[in-house]
């Protein structure tokens, strides 16, 4: 049942989202799936400042505008300190 929640969750987000949000939403939930602690809006910012093939840090070029709930919507909650992690642990599975 839960996992029926969050694939609806993201196929809303994908049919409402705009393609370049969309890729981002998925590197985004990709980063907090992995992560073993709720991270920091700052770092997800940083990593995508980070340009693994050319070496160089672009953060004017890839810092996100937009709160991360526009990207992921109800999947992900902000927790104090500008943390942010998935809703649920299920969300990993």
């Amino acid at each position: 049942m839960i996992t029926f929640r969050y694939n609806r969750i993201v196929n809303r987000l994908s049919r409402t989202l705009q393609r370049e949000q969309w890729k981002i939403a998925r590197e985004l939930l990709g980063w907090m799936v992995c992560a073993k602690r709720p991270l920091r809006w700052r770092e997800i910012q940083a990593a995508r400042s980070i340009n693994t093939t050319e070496q160089t840090f672009e953060f004017q070029d890839y810092e996100l505008r937009s709160n991360i709930q526009v990207y992921c919507g109800s999947l992900i909650q902000v927790l104090d300190k500008d943390r942010v992690e998935l809703i649920h642990t299920t969300a990993k599975m």
